[in-house]
């Protein structure tokens, strides 16, 4: 809806009165700042001159003078630390200090107030709220409601009344550079003039255009774990980084982003999105990957594979002989029945019969058998098992220790009584080492009765697998775990530790109390949930049992086909179903109608998912005879995509063999990069990438490498055919040898 003259008067006069009071407030806290830094200067020289070094020859008085000095530095840095982030948002507040307005009447109220919302709140010297945090439970209208009837809970309770107006705005430099009426929703005006720009280095905020399905999603405090499904482009890592702004806005008296930790891909990824929450105002939660996690608390174990070489394997060379094998060992390991396997295993360790016997030194019981099965099994019983078996470790121990001494005393007396004289020190020493001897023996069986070795423990499992089975009641094709079980204890053997089989490896140490606890996380934020295996969730429910989850990821875009998490279904099994909720969003933003529509159909189950209509180019297919034109063609038509203001070009290829040899090709003929490892740095240009590397990223024109009927030719390629295809935002190219892949329809 256009608006009058008059009307874009009055809103100037609002954003100057507006930007005066930013301004306002801005110098009153850059002076406070300064007064820190003052005052922490003048603290510190106290420090020195009253106190000056600490030593405990000047004593207790002395030191407990200098931890008040030091309490006081404390506070000031916290303090200084506070200024500092209200000056960074006051500032941020002069280039665009709201974007919308909705005037909202509450029942029993004459008029209609007005409520401009932004990325942080504005309260003036009056209490008077000037703008709204976009978080703030009356700004969830915006995004929730059309003109009309509306509502929003507060602390107070439910408000209800009528949404008049809704207004966007789009303010750079402290201008207004146009702003309309929207009646219904968040306009796609404003949505398309986002969508239709050039990608950028790094993710940014939405809360401009947050819609009213991934609203629902981001707000939502229901359930403990929420699952958000939803297609390519649909939003859900932005829905995720929100969700984290939004709890640290609604509960910023009990957790910081210290609290939080999200789980991505890969490590390109986090860089890719780790300036959203700081243009939301808000410190980075704790970014990792699973990958990451595993390798530091299994850092004991050599021999360990990388996610990529997972990936190098399956879309690699099929022909090799440990292909097959190692596709059973993927799918068995990543399936429903395995967790059930190993569940079922870590009981049998907390019960199995460990071979104890009477522990004796010449004649004497330390400890009977009985007494340490006893210690085990019902008095240490509500520790894990690896810290009842220290415990009992450090017990016999302990009452090893007179009996020792004794020894020694006698040692001693033997020593003195003998004809060879010694000093006294040299007689302690002497009987000292004849004991130990004699006790060596006793304490190296103390050792090996007590012991947990994670990897002879997952070998045994092996060794013993059948009998496993059995007690879980799982029935298997009984060659496919004779392959199974000499491939991996052939692996192991040789201290090769597939990905796979790490996860085992941490799940049994969780369960056995080997991981330190992680109390301090509350929010768990699991993205690209589609590429975890149930074991995989089995171990974050064990890592974060109490912490609220966030799962987010697209069945569709399981570039592992044989490790993957198969249905939600699993999940909701392990987290428990009455504490699980799933949201489906059902709409695509990142491509062009014609790129999402080309995408859909290289899927074998047709998806009616809604996708906002912006129009572009229709993906072109394009044939070659040798790579050696493909290589020419794509030289050639990023320089036509370069002139044309495109700033991303994404090459994707299948593995990164291939990467590599495109890469070799391109670098002297173009300033393109690659990537071909997790910890490759993300940059926003011409990339050569693997596609599951590209996961989660997107680029202005994505250009397919040889999506030839041999190169994609299975339905374990589908998806990740799909997923590479969707990295598209204006622009699909594909390029392929002699005859194109019969998934592309």
């Amino acid at each position: 809806m256009s608006i009058n003259q008059s009307e874009w008067l009055v809103e100037k006069e609002w954003l100057n009165k507006i930007l005066e009071e930013v301004r306002t407030q801005l110098e009153e806290k850059r002076s406070s700042k300064e007064n820190f830094k003052k005052e922490a200067i003048e603290t510190q020289r106290e420090l020195w001159e009253n106190v000056g070094a600490v030593s405990v020859e000047n004593g207790l008085q002395h030191i407990v003078d200098f931890m008040q000095f030091i309490n006081t530095m404390k506070v000031q840095k916290r303090s200084h630390e506070f200024e500092r982030k209200l000056i960074d948002k006051y500032e941020n507040m002069l280039l665009s200090p709201y974007f919308a307005r909705m005037d909202f009447q509450e029942d029993g109220e004459e008029t209609a107030e007005k409520y401009y919302i932004g990325i942080s709140n504005l309260i003036n010297g009056d209490f008077d709220f000037l703008i709204y945090d976009w978080r703030a439970p009356v700004s969830s209208m915006f995004y929730d409601y059309e003109i009309g009837e509306a509502y929003y809970k507060c602390p107070d309770g439910i408000i209800n009344g009528k949404i008049s107006m809704k207004r966007q705005y789009k303010i750079h430099d402290g201008e207004i550079e146009y702003m309309f009426d929207s009646n219904i929703k968040i306009d796609d005006e404003v949505l398309q003039d986002i969508l239709s720009k050039s990608s950028d280095n790094k993710m940014k905020a939405i809360v401009t255009t947050i819609q009213r399905e991934q609203n629902k999603a981001i707000r939502n405090e229901k359930y403990k774990n929420l699952i958000v499904q939803g297609p390519a482009g649909s939003g859900k890592t932005s829905v995720a980084l929100h969700r984290i702004a939004y709890l640290l806005y609604k509960h910023r008296d009990t957790i910081t982003a210290k609290n939080i930790v999200i789980f991505s891909p890969n490590n390109i990824f986090n860089d890719y999105i780790s300036n959203v929450l700081p243009q939301l105002g808000e410190d980075n939660m704790l970014q990792t990957t699973f990958k990451e996690y595993m390798h530091d608390v299994l850092k004991d174990i050599a021999g360990k594979e990388n996610y990529c070489e997972v990936m190098e394997n399956i879309f690699g060379d099929e022909s090799e002989q440990a292909y097959p094998i190692r596709v059973k060992s993927l799918r068995f390991k990543s399936s429903v029945e395995f967790v059930k396997l190993l569940r079922v295993y870590t009981e049998y360790l907390e019960t199995m019969d460990r071979g104890f016997e009477d522990i004796t030194l010449r004649g004497k019981t330390i400890i009977s058998a009985e007494e340490m099965k006893e210690l085990l099994y019902k008095d240490y019983v509500n520790l894990p098992l690896k810290r009842r078996l220290e415990k009992l470790k450090q017990r016999i121990l302990y009452l090893l220790e007179p009996y020792e001494r004794a020894l020694v005393n006698k040692a001693m007396t033997e020593v003195q009584e003998s004809d060879e004289y010694l000093e006294q020190d040299e007689i302690v020493k002497l009987s000292k080492a004849l004991v130990s001897r004699e006790i060596k023996t006793i304490v190296n069986e103390i050792e090996e009765k007590t012991k947990f070795d994670l990897m002879d423990c997952y070998k045994a499992f092996y060794e013993d697998i059948e009998v496993f089975l059995k007690m879980a009641n799982i029935k298997y094709d009984n060659e496919s775990i004779e392959e199974i079980k000499k491939y991996t204890l052939e692996n192991l053997k040789g201290k090769k530790i597939n990905y796979e089989d790490q996860i085992a490896l941490l799940f049994i140490r969780g369960a056995v109390g080997g991981i330190p606890k992680t109390e301090e996380v509350k929010y768990v934020i699991i993205d690209e949930a589609q590429d975890y295996t149930p074991l995989q969730y089995e171990v974050f429910n064990q890592l974060f049992n109490k912490a609220n989850k966030t799962i987010l990821g697209d069945i569709s875009q399981s570039i592992n086909p044989y490790m993957n998490m198969g249905s939600y279904s699993n999940v909701v099994d392990i987290f428990k179903p009455e504490n699980t909720s799933i949201i489906n969003l059902t709409k695509s933003y990142r491509s062009t109608m014609e790129i999402t529509k080309f995408s859909r159909r290289i899927l074998s189950d047709e998806i009616n998912n809604e996708y906002v209509e912006r129009r572009g180019a229709c993906p072109k297919l394009n044939g070659f005879i040798s790579e050696e034109d493909i290589n020419k063609r794509i030289v050639e038509k990023v320089k036509v995509y370069k002139e044309q203001g495109h700033n991303s070009i994404g090459i994707i290829t299948k593995n990164a063999q291939e990467a590599k040899g495109v890469y070799n090709y391109l670098k002297d003929r173009l300033n393109a990069k690659i990537i071909v490892s997790e910890d490759d740095e993300y940059e926003n240009d011409i990339l050569v990438i693997p596609a599951y590397l590209a996961k989660g990223l997107e680029f202005d024109v994505v250009m397919i490498y040889n999506a030839s009927y041999l190169r994609y030719k299975d339905e374990e390629d589908r998806l990740l055919l799909y997923t590479a295809c969707t990295r598209a935002l204006h622009v699909l190219e594909i390029f392929y040898m002699g005859k194109a892949s019969s998934l592309i329809n």
